[in-house]
Parts: C-alpha cells; sequence; structure tokens
C-alpha cells in the first residue's frame, strides 16, 4: 500500500516539474517573438527614413519638393498625435516597393515626416505596460531597453 502511495507522489512530482518546464518554454518563447517582432519594426522603419533622407537631400539639390506617397488623413495625424506640415506622407506597400524597402512583416501603413524625417507606424506597437508607440524613437527606445 505504501508503495502505491509513493508512485503516486513521484507521478504527481514528475508531472509538476513537465508542467514548469512547458510554462517556462512557453514564457521564453513569447518574449524571444516580441522581441524578434520590435526589431524587425525597427529595422523596417529605419530603412524608411534612410530613404527619406536621400530623398530630401535629392529634393535640396534639385530645388525640388517630390515626395513619395500620399497625404495623410486628419484622423491619422490625431492619432499620431503629430501636426501637418505639408511633408507628411502615407507610404503604402507599393511605395514602399518603390522606395526598394524589403522584407516588410508589418500589415499596417507607415508614415514618414519628410521634414524632421520621423518615421511612424500607424499600427503602433504595444509595450508590455500596454501603452502603444507609433515613432521611430518611441520605438528604438524600447529596442535598447
Amino acid at each position: 500500500m505504501r508503495k502505491k502511495g509513493f508512485l503516486n507522489l513521484k507521478l504527481i512530482l514528475i508531472v509538476l516539474v513537465i508542467v514548469i518546464l512547458v510554462i517556462g518554454a512557453v514564457f521564453y518563447i513569447k518574449n524571444n517573438l516580441h522581441e524578434q517582432e520590435l526589431q524587425s519594426l525597427s529595422t523596417t522603419m529605419l530603412q524608411i527614413q534612410a530613404k527619406a533622407k536621400v530623398i530630401n537631400e535629392r529634393n535640396k539639390v534639385n530645388n525640388t519638393s517630390d515626395y513619395i506617397g500620399k497625404e495623410i488623413s486628419e484622423e491619422d495625424l490625431k492619432k499620431l498625435n503629430i501636426e501637418d506640415n505639408g511633408k507628411i506622407r502615407i507610404l503604402s506597400k507599393e511605395d514602399l516597393e518603390e522606395l526598394e524597402v524589403t522584407e516588410i512583416k508589418q500589415e499596417k501603413d507607415f508614415v514618414i515626416n519628410y521634414e524632421t524625417e520621423e518615421v511612424y507606424y500607424l499600427d503602433g506597437y504595444k509595450t508590455d505596460d500596454n501603452n502603444i508607440v507609433y515613432s521611430l524613437t518611441d520605438i528604438s527606445n524600447l529596442v535598447v531597453k
């Protein structure tokens, strides 16, 4: 009778250890995926920013104001908490292809302020404390942490 109880205790301990290992593995994988998603978003936004700098320099040399992208709506300006300076554009997938920004994993469009060269992601990135950040500056600060 004692052996049966001892075997049950062993079985419970083994199951408990397996459950703890599975929970730990799931937590680790989830954190790793979030870090990779954040790094991918930051890299894409940095590529867009670099292309915007090239466009700005080309416009200065040619004395033009040719910007890629479509005009931003008032709703999106409010969402991003920025003011329209006439140089803010929404970049669709086609615009990004024209800029030769490849391997885009994000679903929503990006916004570029050609005057400040700040890049925004319209969908935003939800932080661990449930804040949503949109700008490259804020997202880069998260990557550094």
